[in-house]
């Protein structure tokens, strides 16, 4: 219709009715809160043991140990060395002739015996772990080809000067990457647990305050058409009978209005009715020369009333 008066909504009058629209609200937000505090506590728990359980599986994974050097040779005490006491000086009376050099009677044995043999410390506590070699092997047991001695255990040969394989940095690379994996991998399950945390805070915030929003404009669109209800009843009880403009857009309780909007205008037609009646017999009266009348009169102000409250 092109007279149709037609309103904007705005912000500022959307609680129109107050105690009916939060009332409806805090039902909601109220209910949305506790289901989802309830739901938020049990996932929380559910997340608790789950964690709980990855963490103790990745620090019960074993990495590779760290190797030990271990000693190859037995550990054999050194030759005494050879007596370095000279034999008694002749005595003086005897001719220089019969006079002679000490000698020192030192065998090749023995002063190969008396060379130092470099060996590896074994691991403290007795404990000593084998590991790979890049070289050759041998067995308890078999004589060492620089020494002589007999190895006291299985294992690589050492070559003197360099005790450790080329592997054994290596081996203490991975075990050291697989602990720090490890440790790093727990952290990463822990963060992940306060992340569900966060976003279950998150979650509720934006459920109770979307509910609270969505809940005050939906009511609004109840309350509005029940609001204008009451103000044309108002007004009819004033004796103003005022033209009812539709609803807007996206109101609700349309066929409700739509009723009122009819028993409205039957109202109205028959206010028209009564003035034209009014109007035939104050006309008649005048007429007849009763226009002075009281009740002619009285007649007049009725319809003066009755086509103010019709404008």
């Amino acid at each position: 219709m092109a007279g149709e008066r037609k309103y904007k909504r705005s912000w500022k009058n959307l609680l129109i009715n107050k105690r009916y629209q939060l009332r409806f609200t805090l039902f909601m937000v109220g209910l949305s809160t506790l289901l989802m505090t309830g739901l938020g506590i049990w996932i929380m728990i559910v997340a608790n043991e789950t964690t709980k359980v990855a963490i103790t599986s990745e620090r019960g994974k074993s990495c590779p140990k760290v190797p030990a050097i271990q000693a190859p040779y037995e550990e054999v005490p050194d030759a005494p060395p050879p007596s370095m006491k000279l034999p008694d000086a002749p005595t003086p009376d005897a001719p220089d002739g019969a006079r002679k050099r000490p000698k020192i009677d030192v065998t090749l044995d023995e002063m190969e015996m008396a060379k130092p043999v470099q060996i590896v410390p074994p691991v403290p506590g007795g404990k000593s772990i084998n590991f790979e070699s890049d070289g050759p092997t041998h067995k308890k047991g078999d004589p060492d080809p620089a020494s002589g001695r007999r190895f006291e255990s299985d294992g690589p040969i050492v070559k003197k000067g360099d005790p450790n394989p080329k592997s054994f940095g290596r081996r203490v690379v991975d075990h050291w990457t697989c602990e720090l994996g490890i440790v790093a991998k727990a952290k990463d399950l822990e963060a992940s647990h306060t992340r569900i945390l966060m976003v279950l805070i998150a979650a509720c915030i934006l459920l109770v305050v979307g509910l609270a929003i969505y809940g005050i404009k939906m009511t609004h669109k109840v309350a509005g058409p029940l609001f204008k209800v009451q103000l044309y009843l108002a007004k009819m009880k004033e004796g103003r009978f005022d033209k009812v403009w539709n609803l807007r857009k996206g109101d609700q309780l349309v066929e409700f209005y739509d009723h009122f909007k009819q028993a409205h205008a039957g109202v109205v037609a028959l206010e028209t009715s009564d003035i034209e009646r009014l109007k035939k017999a104050i006309a008649a009266a005048e007429s007849a020369g009763a226009g002075d009348h009281p009740s002619i009169v009285e007649l007049r102000t009725m319809l003066e009333r009755k086509e103010k409250s019709v404008e």
